[in-house]
């Protein structure tokens, strides 16, 4: 019999031996979204786009500017002709051609319009890869905090059922007890051993899901003292979210550059007037002949459509519907940020009515198993009271752990949700496309704007 207990035993002390190297420092919430805001690829993506994107307001400013071009040709040929009236010449041509354009009905100022439209649409796509890449850093920061703490209690758990094992053992040589009792208790010894392996699993997958976004597992994590500040009423979320986010910003300024698309095409209408001016040098110095001469001519180019089979009547009303989408699409960015306040809004309070709930939860269950141990030893007690009991108590420590996660991920949440979770939350210098790195910003302290006391991590099983 008490050969079963030290199997398990052995088992799960090599589960508890798994991953429990010592970090050298406590990594705190802010070093998590400084790494991931520096080093993320996602981001780093994100920003390569928004300069390639910022390039297309040169390329169309060019297209009202003057083009110069300079072509030449040199040429060396021998002409044979009767004995000592043999001809060497060496012909150079050299030209500069230059055109300015005077008038294209619109075409160049409306591209330049739809390109910085596109650029700020780009640029509010970064903001946005941002909050969710800062979002999905704070998840997998308090994910591995819940898994860490829900695998310690699983193995506390298992630590207890065995030592309750060995004094079934025990009390059945004793004759205490029946072989039922012990049977009870290797049976809950197994099913805790397994959780403690799903635990640990649950905590590793999460590690990696850490690795993903941050760019390394985790290491001792520092959990934050305070929750942010957050609006007092649903509808102060909901406002500030509809002034301010990003993906709204997004779809106003693509609808933007999708209206300038429909006046791009229109300018295909109108008549076009360009200026040319060309200057053409030739030299011709052979031993026959001498010509040498130098042109200049300036030209006035006027270019009229006059009929185009309607292929430019069409494309404008496919710009047109164009834009209606991209109109409907700001629409729905409102509908979806105003949903996810809201979602947000309403599981951070579920999760506070859960935290309430889970404490007295936890207390009443720790009572239970105080008792019910204490009524085991006087004999008015089952070893499956015990158990059960014991279980209990596991399930509401858990569930206070998930709720209490759950209040923290749903705090930044509704952060993002407002378009606020950015790089200066955290006091992370913002990047900067000029200087290739981060603007000399002054960092802002997260905890000027942290009021609110968190619950997370204090829980009544910790000294």
């Amino acid at each position: 019999m008490r050969g079963f207990g030290r199997r398990f035993a052995s088992t799960s002390l090599v589960a508890l031996l798994i991953g429990t190297a010592t970090p050298l420092y406590a990594e705190t919430l802010e070093t998590i979204a400084r790494d991931a805001y520096l080093y993320n690829p996602s981001i780093d993506a994100a920003r390569a786009n928004l300069r390639a994107q910022g390039e297309n307001i040169a390329i169309a400013n060019a297209a009202r500017l003057p083009d110069v071009s300079l072509n030449g040709t040199a040429q060396l040929g021998q002409t044979f002709r009767s004995p000592g009236r043999d001809d060497l010449a060496a012909p150079l041509s050299l030209g500069v051609t230059g055109r300015l354009p005077l008038f294209d009905g619109g075409r160049a100022a409306n591209s330049i319009s739809q390109a910085r439209a596109s650029v700020d649409a780009t640029y509010a796509r970064l903001i946005a890869t941002e909050q969710s890449t800062l979002q999905n850093a704070i998840t997998a920061f308090f994910d591995v905090l819940r898994d860490k703490e829900a695998r310690d209690l699983s193995r506390e758990s298992l630590k207890l059922l065995l030592e309750e094992l060995e004094a079934s053992e025990i009390r059945f040589e004793v004759g205490e007890v029946t072989i039922t009792d012990v049977a009870q208790t290797k049976a809950r010894v197994a099913a805790a051993n397994s959780t403690v392996i799903q635990a640990d699993g649950n905590l590793r997958a999460s590690a990696e899901a850490f690795r993903a976004v941050v760019g390394r597992l985790p290491g001792e994590l520092d959990p934050p003292e305070y929750l942010p500040q957050l609006p007092e009423t649903v509808a102060e979320a909901e406002n500030e979210a509809l002034a301010t986010h990003p993906s709204i910003r997004a779809a106003r300024s693509a609808e933007r550059a999708a209206v300038y698309a429909i006046k791009i095409i229109q300018a295909d209408k109108l008549p076009t007037v360009q200026l040319s001016t060309s200057l053409n040098g030739n030299l011709n110095d052979s031993l026959s002949n001498r010509d040498n001469s130098l042109g200049a001519n300036v030209q006035l180019n006027l270019n009229a459509p006059v009929y185009q089979g309607g292929s430019v009547s069409s494309r404008v009303r496919q710009a047109q519907h164009s834009a209606a989408q991209a109109r409907a699409d700001y629409h729905a960015a409102v509908r979806e940020v105003q949903r996810s306040v809201n979602v947000a809004w309403y599981a951070l309070v579920t999760a506070k009515g859960a935290i309430a709930s889970g404490e007295e939860q936890v207390a009443a269950a720790q009572l239970a198993f105080d008792g019910v141990k204490e009524e085991l030893l006087v004999g008015s007690r089952a070893t499956i009271d015990v158990l059960n009991a014991e279980q209990s108590l596991l399930n509401a420590r858990i569930s206070l752990v998930n709720s209490v996660r759950q209040l923290n991920v749903a705090s930044y949440a509704l952060l993002v949700a407002m378009g606020r979770l950015g790089p200066d939350f955290f006091g992370i210098p913002v990047y900067s496309e000029t200087g290739g790195g981060t603007a000399g910003v002054e960092p802002v302290s997260p905890y000027a704007v942290l009021k609110e006391p968190t619950v997370s991590w204090r829980f009544p099983w910790r000294p």
